[in-house]
């Protein structure tokens, strides 16, 4: 009997499941894994656990370790005595993925004009060299250090994974200084 082949555990890209099956399958296969996570979580460590889902097609689905309207309550009479935690760790957070995103559409931005702008000098001035752009040699060396700077308050949050692009086409701050001398 032949044996069936299979992927085995692979990282999953985590993106919407485009195929309308595939999503309802997976969502199947994902709330079980999820609720028999939150089982264990709450069996080893005595917390209560809350989870509530709505499947694809529009259907409810909830385990908690008591009730959940006890979970509930027990997190809304939280929320109102400490506002400001809550409000603060995820305003920290959104903060953090709101400035990688604009500098990430920024660069993305200023690649496009580089590559038109050699593109024009190519069609200008034929068989010629392009010289660099020294303005944006020093705007991407300040968006260099500002991902940094990201990255340093990422840590706080424990989410530098997230603020990975290609910083191929930023220079380090040495060559963007000998490319701005030639």
């Amino acid at each position: 009997m032949e044996r069936k082949t299979s992927k085995g555990r692979q990282k999953i890209e985590m993106k919407l499941v485009e195929s309308k099956d595939a999503r309802y399958v997976t969502f199947s296969k994902r709330k079980l894994s999820l609720f028999n996570k939150a089982i264990e979580f709450s069996s080893l460590t005595g917390a209560d656990v809350g989870i509530f889902l709505i499947s694809p097609s529009g259907r409810p689905y909830s385990y908690a370790s008591t009730s959940t309207e006890n979970i509930t309550h027990k997190f809304l009479e939280w929320k109102l005595e400490n506002p400001n935690v809550v409000d603060q760790a995820n305003e920290g957070k959104s903060n953090v993925f709101k400035t990688f995103d604009d500098l990430y559409e920024e660069v993305q931005i200023m690649n496009e004009k580089e590559k038109n702008r050699k593109w024009r000098y190519k069609i200008l001035y034929p068989g010629s060299q392009v010289p660099p752009d020294k303005q944006r040699l020093e705007k991407l060396v300040a968006h260099k250090r500002r991902l940094e700077k990201i990255k340093e308050e990422a840590n706080n949050y424990d989410l530098t994974e997230k603020f990975e692009f290609d910083l191929n086409v930023v220079p380090s701050q040495d060559e963007g200084e000998s490319s701005g001398t030639h």
